[in-house]
This record gives structure tokens, C-alpha cells and sequence, in this order.
């Protein structure tokens, strides 16, 4: 299956309003050239704190990966395993 620019948009979308909805940020895919920059967006930052961080930088296929292993992550946490 061909990962394209939408994909990474709707993936975010969707993780955003679920698996991340209770926490301070949320993610956002950005493209720059042949390349996605996968973008940590913070919520509510407290003064002197950054409102995004660049996490992950590549390939589409790359960037869902590493959104794949992020939401997993996420879940996990969010159970408190």
C-alpha cells in the first residue's frame, strides 16, 4: 500500500482525537521537499516551553511507522502498563 501525504493527514486526525485526546499534545505531519517532518504539537505549553517539537524527519513510509510505534506506545501508557 503506497503511504501518501493524506494518509499521514487522516492518520493524525484520527490518533489525535483518540489515542492522544487526553494528552498535552498531538501530532501533525508537515512536508518539506521529498521528505515529512512529523511535528509534536503542544496544547496548552507553559511559558518558556516550546509550543511544537520536530520528533521524526523521512519517508512517508518511515513517518507511519514511526506514528504506528508512537501511537503504541500511547496506548500503553494510557493503560499504565
Amino acid at each position: 500500500m503506497k503511504v501518501t501525504e493524506r494518509t499521514l493527514v487522516e492518520l493524525c486526525r484520527r490518533v489525535n482525537g483518540d489515542q492522544l485526546k487526553c494528552w498535552n499534545s498531538g501530532l501533525k505531519v508537515e512536508r518539506c521537499g521529498n521528505e515529512y517532518i512529523l511535528i509534536r504539537l503542544i496544547r496548552k505549553p507553559k511559558e518558556g516551553q516550546p509550543r511544537y517539537l520536530d520528533i521524526y524527519s523521512g519517508s512517508p513510509r518511515e513517518v507511519k511507522a514511526f506514528i504506528d510505534g508512537y501511537v503504541h506506545a500511547a496506548e500503553l501508557t494510557n493503560r499504565g502498563d
